[in-house]
């Protein structure tokens, strides 16, 4: 759990480092929303990308593939419009900007993975109903009734 108090000092001594944790705690996010400019940066550090790539909205578009493409249009229509059906608008705005995240994460790649693995699940069910024996037939020619492999010419 918790630290184990012997005495009661020690257990006075930590609520008071407590309190003073909890005053520095409040003093940093009263920093953080003191001015209007500082609100803003704060919000705009939520949305800003790793210092290395720079691009913008437009080179993100450009560079993605036909299927992330479509992701970003359908999946927040279609989450919008089946899932959250009876939502309010916060909600519906909230389920698009995290579907418009997620919708980076679909590729051709990860969708032909996705096609493979339900392929090979239907396939697994489908083979036990229809399997049947098949007969194996060598046969490299005329057959003679000499056994293909054997040692007479």
């Amino acid at each position: 759990m918790g630290k184990v108090f012997t005495t009661f000092a020690e257990m006075q001594a930590e609520i008071v480092l407590l309190k003073v944790k909890k005053l520095e705690q409040e003093e940093q996010i009263k920093e953080k929303f003191k001015s209007p400019g500082a609100i803003l940066s704060t919000v705009t550090s939520l949305f800003k990308r790793s210092p290395g790539k720079g691009s913008n909205f437009i080179s993100d578009l450009i560079s993605q593939d036909f299927i992330t493409s479509i992701s970003r249009l359908v999946l927040p229509v279609f989450m919008n419009s089946f899932i959250f059906r009876k939502s309010n608008f916060i909600t519906k705005a909230i389920v698009a900007f995290v579907s418009q995240r997620a919708a980076k994460n679909v590729d051709s790649h990860t969708l032909n993975n996705l096609v493979e693995k339900a392929k090979g699940l239907f396939s697994k069910f489908t083979s036990k109903k229809d399997q049947k024996p098949q007969s194996v037939k060598i046969s490299a020619g005329k057959d003679y009734g000499i056994p293909p492999y054997s040692e007479t010419y």
